[in-house]
């Protein structure tokens, strides 16, 4: 797949009238949900159309999700009120908002499915988040290894999207975090299909 990290890129993708990547949420995001509190103020990030943050929010959780894509954010908020919950999106690149005020109110939880950001300024969102959360604050995340271009079962092939254990137990080390490197099987809409090499971040706020 190309590669290429601009909105009109994912704008594009995003165009297509099914979900790209699917209507359920992420299965890792759902099975470590039972950590997050009641209510939880959650921060999505790179949600695309929002499956992972519709779905937290038909929870009952308050749900931010962050992308750089109109019209993925568009498809989310279309989807929300299919499902008859509320999300708030922001539309905006992650590099611009490193660095921006914090909330008025800390994230109780952080989510970062598939983020396909090159390396640096993961680093730096990861940092920002980490700022941004509350103590003890939950963290979610999933991303592609760079075994994951020889499965053939979708996600980025350049080699700076890709997340190893301790490149991500590095970019976390607020979390105190538990890392883990697995091969699973997706099931996520037209691009995520079979067998995938992934990292998994489940953490606590320091």
């Amino acid at each position: 797949m190309n590669d290429a990290a601009t909105a009109e890129y994912w704008d594009q993708r995003y165009a297509h009238p099914n979900h790209v990547y699917g209507y359920r949420p992420n299965d890792f995001l759902k099975l470590q949900s039972r950590f997050l509190g009641p209510a939880s103020r959650i921060l999505a990030l790179c949600d695309g159309e929002c499956r992972n943050g519709v779905w937290l929010a038909e929870q009952g959780h308050d749900v931010v999700s962050v992308d750089l894509s109109a019209v993925g954010l568009a498809k989310g908020r279309a989807l929300a009120t299919e499902r008859g919950v509320a999300i708030e999106t922001w539309h905006v690149d992650l590099a611009d908002w490193v660095g921006m005020p914090g909330p008025d109110r800390p994230w109780d939880a952080v989510v970062a499915v598939f983020t396909y950001l090159p390396s640096a300024l993961r680093r730096d969102v990861a940092a920002e988040a980490t700022r941004q959360a509350a103590r003890g604050a939950v963290l979610i995340a999933e991303e592609f290894t760079p075994a994951q271009p020889s499965m053939g079962t979708g996600g980025p092939t350049d080699p700076d999207l890709l997340v190893t254990r301790g490149a991500a137990a590095d970019e976390w080390r607020g979390w105190n975090p538990d890392v883990r490197l697995t091969e699973r099987r997706l099931f996520e809409g037209m691009d995520h299909q079979g067998l995938a090499s992934v990292v998994q971040v489940l953490g606590l706020r320091a």
